[in-house]
């Protein structure tokens, strides 16, 4: 299929009314766009839940693929492994989207299972060929020089420096993960300078970051059209909360 837009959405990280606020502006169309969500739905914001049930109820359009961050595998985590195991989800944001989550359990018992299999049903990496150009999705980047297919779970969610400084694939790779603002390689990595830091990171070894902070005083969740370059952002708020990623 032929797109009008692709477009894909970083981090949200509970905040949903910066969400609400980036949705109206970018007037997603199903039957003409791509849309994928790049993951980090939870933890830091306060109104987790809204964001989770909302990728949950995206994902079920046509034309909408979400992808699994981080954030969602800690989650997963915690529920499935002992809390021993698990325990890094809590005190890394998890604590108030678990208290969400359990308000949500006593409404609708079955909300567990509902959760836990979403996230075990996204996928870690989205790939596409549009005129012969590669695009690649993932959460958080590509372990360099591997192959696609031989990328492990850990790296797709986790890998930060190693990636944005050794990738040389000819694939664009547009991920979240790191906010823009804690971003921390030589400008010589970048196309653009970095006035803005709550702004889409574009680097010559074609790789897009678009996790702008949602969860920072000053941060905003982005959408980029990869087509055209084109970026959104939501509006800034008033309840955001600062947590150390």
């Amino acid at each position: 299929m032929e797109y009008r837009r692709i477009l894909a959405i970083g981090d949200m990280h509970g905040h949903f009314t910066r969400l609400l606020s980036l949705i109206h502006k970018v007037n997603f169309d199903p039957e003409q766009d791509l849309l994928i969500l790049l993951g980090d739905y939870i933890d830091r914001g306060e109104e987790n839940m809204r964001c989770l049930r909302w990728a949950m109820e995206m994902s079920e359009k046509k034309n909408v693929i979400a992808l699994r961050g981080n954030h969602e595998q800690m989650m997963l985590y915690y529920y499935l492994l002992d809390q021993r195991e698990g325990g890094i989800w809590l005190p890394n944001g998890g604590k108030y989207s678990k208290l969400e989550l359990d308000a949500w359990i006593k409404r609708e018992p079955d909300a567990l299972q509902r959760v836990l299999e979403f996230i075990e049903q996204r996928p870690l990496y989205h790939q596409l060929f549009v005129n012969g150009k590669e695009y690649i999705f993932c959460h958080a980047g590509l372990k360099p020089n591997v192959s696609l297919e031989n990328q492990v779970e850990d790296d797709l969610l986790w890998i930060r420096e190693e990636f944005y400084l050794n990738y040389t694939g000819k694939a664009e790779v547009i991920v979240g993960h790191t906010p823009t603002p804690y971003f921390d390689i030589s400008n010589s990595y970048l196309l653009q300078d970095k006035t803005n830091e709550y702004y889409p990171l574009f680097l010559k070894n074609h790789i897009t970051i678009i996790d702008t902070g949602s969860f920072l005083p000053k941060g905003r969740i982005s959408c980029i059209d990869v087509l055209s370059g084109k970026v959104w952002q939501s509006d800034p708020d008033s309840s955001s909360i600062q947590w150390d990623f």
